[in-house]
């Protein structure tokens, strides 16, 4: 590799932020930008655990689920960051102020469709009381998760489970979304090839790490590595996420990174692509320690 992929490599590797380029190593024929409210939509979530480990709650105020209880969440508006729609929704729904600390898990149902859960602390606000109920939420409350709580999906019971986990453990480091702009929803691939021999990047005819704008109608925003490799990786995850929000910029770039074991490289299916040796020893040395510890950000299809 030369020494541009390895500073990329680098950035990447430390959750950073890597500008993208207007060339694409696989692209739809036309691909459309995404833009939220016409055929995007981003939901983020907060989660907020308190010093006795009680989970911050709201009660729904929509007639479709009025009364039921919920994690503060909701869309995010056009131009918002991810951290400021987190932010301004635990607000609305709980009157509280928070600071996200960290993601705690992407889920998507394709390019149209994603959700980003944070772990979030409290940073002041008043808890908001029924006295207070607006079209946002008819109250919120601390909750036990023992007690019994008419919940507006189990679908949060999960994620809850796994903010409780990661505040004793944390399964990975912090990882924050990095202001940096993108048209479309994108994947950066940190793709390794491991053997007795070392390591091994797919990388771009161009030098860089490969990038791929997904479809805006898709079943999930991995298909296209089907594309690139006729197998899937071992293991993967999310080492960033880049968002900026704004016009022509309410895509995503999401950089992520695959692991593949085996006597020979995965088959690369589409043209520009090949497969570099690691060189450089202190690189070797960043990516062993990132295959050792728990570094990937969950991503659920």
């Amino acid at each position: 590799m030369s020494s541009s992929p390895e500073k990329e490599l680098r950035t990447v590797l430390d959750g950073g932020a890597v500008p993208l380029t207007d060339k694409y190593d696989v692209a739809p024929e036309s691909p459309q930008p995404m833009k939220l409210r016409h055929n995007v939509c981003y939901i983020v979530m907060g989660i907020l655990v308190n010093e006795q480990n009680k989970v911050l709650m709201m009660q729904e105020a929509k007639a479709e689920c009025w009364g039921s209880w919920y994690l503060p969440a909701g869309r995010l508006k056009r131009g918002e960051s991810l951290v400021e729609g987190l932010c301004r929704e635990v607000t609305e729904e709980t009157g509280l102020l928070c600071q996200p600390l960290t993601l705690l898990v992407v889920e998507e149902r394709g390019a149209s469709w994603v959700r980003f859960v944070f772990l979030a602390q409290e940073t002041g606000g008043v808890l908001k009381s029924s006295a207070a109920a607006d079209k946002e939420s008819l109250q919120a409350s601390w909750w036990d998760t023992v007690s019994p709580l008419p919940l507006r999906s189990r679908d949060i019971l999960p994620l809850i489970k796994l903010a409780l986990e990661y505040r004793g453990l944390p399964s990975h480091p912090s990882i924050l979304p990095q202001l940096c702009p993108s048209p479309f929803l994108v994947l950066r691939l940190l793709l390794v090839w491991t053997s007795p021999g070392g390591f091994q990047i797919l990388q771009s005819s161009t030098g860089r790490l490969p990038t791929i704008v997904c479809a805006a109608r898709c079943g999930s925003i991995l298909v296209p590595l089907l594309y690139l490799l006729q197998d899937r990786p071992k293991t993967y995850g999310i080492l960033g996420v880049q968002h900026q929000g704004g016009d022509s910029a309410d895509g995503v770039c999401f950089n992520i990174m695959g692991v593949y074991q085996g006597p020979e490289p995965p088959v690369v299916r589409t043209g520009g692509l090949s497969w570099a040796a690691v060189a450089d020893e202190g690189l070797k040395e960043r990516l062993e320690q990132a295959l050792q510890k728990n570094t990937l950000l969950p991503l659920h299809s």
